[in-house]
């Protein structure tokens, strides 16, 4: 070939080749920009399957959040959360690339709380996941927790006792309390205080004998009863009525049922008792109902003068301080025996010892429970409190003390 033809064939292919090279690479951008969102994702390393399961969850936006994220298993899990917001998505992987240990919900539940700043550790989940765990106090709980770490999971019993409103500190002693049924936060600094002074006894009867004030002192550390709480009041070595208080609706008790008088409401109940008892051919006689100051001064007086003040503050309660003058209380006999003395003795008191509390009736001064109550067991007397809180005392085996500091009060 001679050598014109040759650079003309070379003038005419050069940019034949130019051209064909330029279109694939228009081509190929034109391919790169149109690439499918699953294309995108396949090649960052998300599997066809689980693209598809987001594919409906995710805008177009969000892929390309999402495409600026390595594949984990785990950001399937955050998307697929219940509770998953698509503006938060970015904030979720962030705070899941900086805890990759980080329980999912607890991820989408913290962002969405605002918490992106906080540090994830396994108290944190433990906090999450109490069964006491409330919504509501999630701000109280990490504050609580970013004072006192050491508290780990127990933040949560902690704050939900208000310990952080009362600004009470962490302390393994507090927090044997806390845990138990009937602790009461306002009781706890006193807990401690008998158990250290008492650390033979177990935790369960600190707490029953504070609830009961028995770290303070019979009739020194003294207050008014609430009249207000009606039936559910207290009288007892803690706790009096002024002595010109006379209760409202008091009855006089028919001689077919006893003698005296008492509080209507009461009365109503004890008639029911009366006639279901008589069914079973047992009859009930009320023998010690409603007592005056007066009359209780008289009592007190003459069975301290007898017995001396220590012995008589065992069996009789002082003045002002007598369940007996709530017109609530009545000591029960029998119609044959009407002697309370021996009430212990009879068919009737095996009977309404099990049954009373379906009345609104408690054993106010049971058998064991002496140390509690102040007084010596007195199978005798009972107490009106109520359908509610009898039967709570009854299936719980507590003393009135205990279930008046912790429900009533």
């Amino acid at each position: 070939m001679k050598k014109g033809k040759s650079n003309n064939y070379k003038k005419r292919i050069i940019p034949f080749l130019l051209s064909f090279i330029l279109l694939w690479i228009i081509i190929g951008i034109y391919l790169l920009n149109h690439q499918t969102v699953e294309d995108k994702l396949k090649k960052k390393g998300y599997p066809s399957n689980e693209i598809l399961e987001i594919k409906n969850i995710l805008t177009e936006k969000d892929f390309n959040v999402l495409l600026n994220y390595s594949y984990h298993e785990k950001i399937i899990h955050i998307i697929k959360e219940e509770e998953f917001l698509s503006k938060n998505l970015k904030k979720y992987l962030d705070f899941f690339f900086q805890y990759k240990t980080a329980d999912t919900y607890d991820i989408v539940f913290l962002i969405n709380h605002g918490k992106e700043n906080i540090t994830y550790t396994p108290d944190i989940y433990d906090i999450l996941h109490s069964k006491n765990f409330k919504e509501e106090n999630l701000d109280r709980y990490l504050s609580y927790y970013e004072e006192y770490e050491s508290a780990g999971s127990r933040v949560v019993i902690a704050v939900n006792h208000n310990l952080d409103e009362e600004d009470i500190g962490v302390d393994d002693t507090i927090f044997l309390f806390m845990e138990k049924e009937y602790a009461l936060t306002r009781n706890l600094n006193r807990y401690k205080s008998y158990y250290q002074e008492h650390k033979d006894l177990e935790i369960d009867e600190v707490i029953a004998r504070v609830n009961s004030n028995l770290d303070k002192t019979f009739y020194q550390d003294v207050n008014p009863t609430d009249l207000g709480k009606e039936n559910l009041l207290i009288v007892n070595k803690f706790y009096y009525v002024e002595d010109d208080y006379v209760p409202d609706n008091l009855v006089t008790i028919s001689s077919i049922y006893g003698r005296g008088e008492i509080k209507e409401e009461a009365y109503n109940a004890f008639i029911k008792m009366y006639n279901d008892a008589k069914k079973e051919n047992l009859h009930l006689f009320i023998a010690s109902p409603y007592r005056s100051y007066k009359r209780q001064n008289e009592l007190y007086t003459n069975y301290s003068n007898k017995d001396g003040v220590q012995n008589a503050d065992t069996y009789s309660a002082r003045p002002g301080y007598s369940e007996h003058q709530t017109g609530l209380a009545m000591d029960l006999g029998t119609t044959s025996n009407q002697n309370i003395g021996d009430f212990e003795k009879s068919k009737e008191f095996k009977w309404t010892k099990e049954n009373a509390h379906k009345y609104g009736f408690i054993l106010r001064y049971p058998k064991g429970k002496e140390y509690i109550t102040g007084y010596i067991y007195e199978p005798w007397h009972y107490r009106y409190v109520g359908l509610e809180a009898a039967n709570y005392i009854y299936e719980h085996n507590i003393t009135y003390e205990e279930y008046y500091e912790y429900f009533v009060k």
